[in-house]
This record gives C-alpha cells, sequence and structure tokens, in this order.
C-alpha cells in the first residue's frame, strides 16, 4: 500500500526485499500502491471538510478516483478467496491513510482488523465523520470536539 514502497531505514521492508521473502514463505505480494499509497495532491475544493489534516481530506478525494475503484475491486475480489493484509510505513493506523480504506471496506460490509503487534489487534469501526453517499464515503461537516 505504500506508494513508495522503499526504506533507507529499514530497507527488508522495501519492496525489492519484502517481495521475495514473503514468497519465500508462500504468501503473494501484491504492490497497488500507485492506486493505494499514500501522499495525495491535496486539491483546492475538497468536500471532506470533516478531515482537518489536508493529507487525509485528499485521500478521501482520491477514493474517489477511478483508481482506486479499480484497486479495491482487485482487492475485494482477492478477499473472496484468500485472507489478505494492506501493509503500510506507518504503525498506527488512525495516523494512516488506511484508515480510510478501512471505513470504506466497513461501509461496505467488510470485517476490518487491525494488526498493531503479535499480541495487539483491533477490530475497526467505521469513522463517526464518514457517511455513505452514492458516490462513496463522505467526510462532511465539523469534527466533534475532544475532551
Amino acid at each position: 500500500m505504500r506508494a513508495f514502497p522503499v526504506s533507507r531505514r529499514h530497507p527488508h521492508f522495501s519492496r525489492e526485499h519484502l517481495g521475495p521473502a514473503l514468497e519465500a514463505e508462500q504468501i503473494r505480494y501484491d504492490w497497488l500502491g500507485r492506486a493505494l499509497g499514500g501522499f495525495r495532491q491535496v486539491g483546492e475544493h475538497s468536500a471532506h471538510t470533516a478531515l482537518k489534516n489536508p493529507l487525509f481530506r485528499a485521500y478521501a478525494d482520491h477514493m474517489q478516483s477511478d483508481a482506486f475503484a479499480g484497486a479495491m475491486t482487485q482487492l475485494m475480489d482477492a478477499a473472496q478467496n484468500e485472507a489478505i493484509c494492506l501493509m503500510c510505513a506507518e504503525s498506527d493506523p488512525a495516523h494512516c491513510h488506511r484508515s480510510l480504506i478501512a471505513d470504506w471496506l466497513v461501509a461496505r460490509g467488510e470485517r476490518v482488523v487491525h494488526l498493531r503487534a503479535a499480541d495487539r489487534q483491533n477490530e475497526h469501526t467505521l469513522s463517526p465523520l464518514a457517511v455513505l453517499e452514492e458516490e462513496g464515503l463522505a467526510y462532511r461537516g465539523a469534527q466533534p470536539k475532544l475532551l
């Protein structure tokens, strides 16, 4: 899922090393980073006003694109026959665009579990900011105030 599957700091997570290592364990590695990766360009007039982080707003805009829809169709097709795992460089899904992908999946009735460590996992619940509309998922309105 990483838009740029390279790492100088952790080279074993780079695409060129991770792919063969997973295949040696008979785990298929499909990189969909062009369509699902983060670091999108922020548009001037995003409809996703509930998302204060401009990169999240940009990703929510991207989620309405044909490229995203195509990659998610590919992902959902694969999930019909096998368990799938989405990986990204950010360890906390709340600080990562994959939380938006998880919202998209949960809004369509899919179960998403975030694997944080060998002994830590949690099931994703739809963000209270998310609304399912004809065009897809929308994040409209104001963010709730934190106590």
